[in-house]
Protein backbone atom coordinates (compact mmCIF):
# COMPACT_ATOMS: atom_id res chain seq x y z
CA UNK A 1 0.00 0.00 0.00
CA UNK A 2 1.23 3.52 -0.84
CA UNK A 3 1.22 6.42 1.61
CA UNK A 4 1.40 10.09 0.56
CA UNK A 5 4.01 11.74 2.82
CA UNK A 6 5.91 14.95 3.42
CA UNK A 7 8.26 16.35 6.05
CA UNK A 8 7.27 19.53 7.86
CA UNK A 9 7.88 21.74 10.86
CA UNK A 10 4.77 22.59 12.90
CA UNK A 11 3.66 26.17 13.46
CA UNK A 12 2.67 27.64 16.83
CA UNK A 13 -0.92 28.78 17.32
CA UNK A 14 -0.11 32.53 17.30
CA UNK A 15 1.51 32.26 13.85
CA UNK A 16 -1.46 30.23 12.57
CA UNK A 17 -3.88 32.90 13.84
CA UNK A 18 -2.01 35.60 11.93
CA UNK A 19 -2.06 33.48 8.75
CA UNK A 20 -5.83 33.04 9.25
CA UNK A 21 -6.15 36.86 9.41
CA UNK A 22 -4.30 37.09 6.09
CA UNK A 23 -6.59 34.45 4.58
CA UNK A 24 -9.65 36.37 5.78
CA UNK A 25 -8.46 39.47 3.91
CA UNK A 26 -7.61 37.42 0.81
CA UNK A 27 -11.13 35.96 0.63
CA UNK A 28 -12.23 39.25 -0.93
CA UNK A 29 -10.00 38.61 -3.95
CA UNK A 30 -11.67 37.54 -7.16
CA UNK A 31 -10.08 34.11 -7.44
CA UNK A 32 -11.10 30.51 -7.02
CA UNK A 33 -8.82 28.90 -4.45
CA UNK A 34 -8.66 26.52 -1.51
CA UNK A 35 -7.29 28.02 1.68
CA UNK A 36 -5.21 25.80 3.94
CA UNK A 37 -7.12 24.96 7.11
CA UNK A 38 -5.62 26.05 10.43
CA UNK A 39 -4.96 22.46 11.54
CA UNK A 40 -3.05 21.78 8.29
CA UNK A 41 -0.71 24.80 8.41
CA UNK A 42 2.98 23.92 8.55
CA UNK A 43 6.40 24.76 7.11
CA UNK A 44 7.03 22.48 4.17
CA UNK A 45 10.56 21.05 4.19
CA UNK A 46 10.27 18.15 1.72
CA UNK A 47 7.44 16.55 -0.24
CA UNK A 48 8.03 12.80 -0.57
CA UNK A 49 4.88 11.91 -2.52
CA UNK A 50 3.51 8.37 -2.60
CA UNK A 51 5.82 5.92 -0.85
CA UNK A 52 5.38 2.32 0.23
CA UNK A 53 4.67 1.50 3.87
CA UNK A 54 8.02 -0.37 3.96
CA UNK A 55 9.75 2.85 2.88
CA UNK A 56 8.01 4.78 5.69
CA UNK A 57 9.96 2.73 8.25
CA UNK A 58 13.25 3.23 6.37
CA UNK A 59 12.57 6.98 6.25
CA UNK A 60 11.83 6.97 10.01
CA UNK A 61 15.25 5.46 10.65
CA UNK A 62 17.05 7.90 8.33
CA UNK A 63 15.25 10.94 9.75
CA UNK A 64 16.08 9.85 13.29
CA UNK A 65 19.72 10.82 12.73
CA UNK A 66 19.15 14.28 11.25
CA UNK A 67 17.69 16.32 14.13
CA UNK A 68 20.76 15.64 16.27
CA UNK A 69 22.78 17.69 13.75
CA UNK A 70 20.57 20.78 14.12
CA UNK A 71 19.89 23.06 17.06
CA UNK A 72 16.53 24.74 17.47
CA UNK A 73 16.09 27.33 14.73
CA UNK A 74 14.70 30.86 15.24
CA UNK A 75 12.52 31.55 12.17
CA UNK A 76 10.34 34.37 10.80
CA UNK A 77 7.22 33.74 8.69
CA UNK A 78 6.85 36.75 6.41
CA UNK A 79 6.69 37.95 2.84
CA UNK A 80 4.02 36.75 0.47
CA UNK A 81 5.29 34.64 -2.40
CA UNK A 82 3.62 33.34 -5.52
CA UNK A 83 4.49 29.85 -6.75
CA UNK A 84 5.68 29.09 -9.40
CA UNK A 85 5.41 32.65 -10.83
CA UNK A 86 3.15 35.68 -11.22
CA UNK A 87 2.31 34.59 -14.77
CA UNK A 88 1.22 31.13 -13.58
CA UNK A 89 -0.20 31.34 -10.05
CA UNK A 90 -0.77 27.90 -8.48
CA UNK A 91 0.10 28.55 -4.83
CA UNK A 92 0.20 31.62 -2.62
CA UNK A 93 2.56 31.13 0.33
CA UNK A 94 4.58 32.92 2.98
CA UNK A 95 8.36 32.73 3.02
CA UNK A 96 10.13 31.37 6.08
CA UNK A 97 13.47 32.97 6.93
CA UNK A 98 16.12 32.14 9.46
CA UNK A 99 19.31 34.13 9.82
CA UNK A 100 21.75 31.29 9.16
CA UNK A 101 19.63 29.49 6.54
CA UNK A 102 19.47 26.40 8.77
CA UNK A 103 15.99 25.43 7.54
CA UNK A 104 17.24 25.32 3.95
CA UNK A 105 20.26 23.31 5.08
CA UNK A 106 17.93 20.96 6.97
CA UNK A 107 15.78 20.58 3.81
CA UNK A 108 18.86 19.70 1.74
CA UNK A 109 19.99 17.17 4.36
CA UNK A 110 16.50 15.62 4.32
CA UNK A 111 16.66 15.35 0.53
CA UNK A 112 20.10 13.73 0.76
CA UNK A 113 18.91 11.25 3.39
CA UNK A 114 15.43 10.30 2.12
CA UNK A 115 14.82 12.16 -1.16
CA UNK A 116 11.74 14.18 -1.92
CA UNK A 117 10.96 17.44 -3.66
CA UNK A 118 12.59 20.26 -1.74
CA UNK A 119 11.64 23.91 -2.21
CA UNK A 120 12.73 26.83 -0.04
CA UNK A 121 10.87 26.56 3.30
CA UNK A 122 7.41 28.14 3.09
CA UNK A 123 3.91 28.11 4.58
CA UNK A 124 1.18 27.52 1.99
CA UNK A 125 -1.69 30.00 2.38
CA UNK A 126 -3.86 28.74 -0.50
CA UNK A 127 -3.86 26.67 -3.67
CA UNK A 128 -5.22 28.62 -6.64
CA UNK A 129 -7.61 26.96 -9.06
CA UNK A 130 -8.59 29.88 -11.26
CA UNK A 131 -8.16 33.65 -11.54
CA UNK A 132 -10.30 35.64 -13.96
CA UNK A 133 -8.38 38.93 -13.77
CA UNK A 134 -4.78 38.12 -12.82
CA UNK A 135 -3.61 41.76 -13.02
CA UNK A 136 -6.28 42.90 -10.56
CA UNK A 137 -5.51 40.06 -8.12
CA UNK A 138 -1.75 40.71 -8.30
CA UNK A 139 -2.32 44.40 -7.55
CA UNK A 140 -4.40 43.51 -4.49
CA UNK A 141 -1.89 40.86 -3.36
CA UNK A 142 0.81 43.54 -3.45
CA UNK A 143 -0.72 44.96 -0.24
CA UNK A 144 0.35 41.78 1.58
CA UNK A 145 3.84 41.38 0.04
CA UNK A 146 5.41 42.41 3.35
CA UNK A 147 2.94 40.56 5.58
CA UNK A 148 4.67 39.40 8.77
CA UNK A 149 3.15 36.52 10.76
CA UNK A 150 5.91 36.72 13.37
CA UNK A 151 8.84 34.74 14.72
CA UNK A 152 9.11 31.49 16.63
CA UNK A 153 11.55 28.68 17.38
CA UNK A 154 11.48 25.59 15.14
CA UNK A 155 12.13 22.82 17.65
CA UNK A 156 10.89 19.75 15.80
CA UNK A 157 10.21 18.25 12.42
CA UNK A 158 7.55 15.71 11.56
CA UNK A 159 7.04 12.95 9.04
CA UNK A 160 3.49 13.60 7.91
CA UNK A 161 0.90 11.47 6.14
CA UNK A 162 -1.56 13.17 3.79
CA UNK A 163 -4.87 11.52 3.01
CA UNK A 164 -6.82 13.14 0.19
CA UNK A 165 -10.58 13.31 0.72
CA UNK A 166 -13.62 15.08 -0.66
CA UNK A 167 -13.04 18.14 1.53
CA UNK A 168 -9.29 18.23 0.89
CA UNK A 169 -6.30 16.66 2.60
CA UNK A 170 -6.16 15.45 6.18
CA UNK A 171 -2.70 15.43 7.74
CA UNK A 172 -1.47 13.10 10.46
CA UNK A 173 1.96 13.08 12.11
CA UNK A 174 3.52 9.63 11.78
CA UNK A 175 6.60 10.57 13.79
CA UNK A 176 8.13 13.65 15.43
CA UNK A 177 11.82 14.38 15.76
CA UNK A 178 13.13 16.97 18.26
CA UNK A 179 15.98 19.22 17.18
CA UNK A 180 19.02 19.26 19.48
Amino acid sequence: MMVRCFIAAPLPEDIKRRVLELQKGMKELNMECKFVEEENMHITLSFLGDISEDDVEKINIQLGYLPKKFSKIPARVCGLKIIPSESYIRVIALDVFDENMQLEKLSREIKGAVGGDVKPPHVTVCRVKNIENKKEVLEKLDVWKKFDAGTFIVSEIRLMKSELGGKGPTYKALRSYQLA
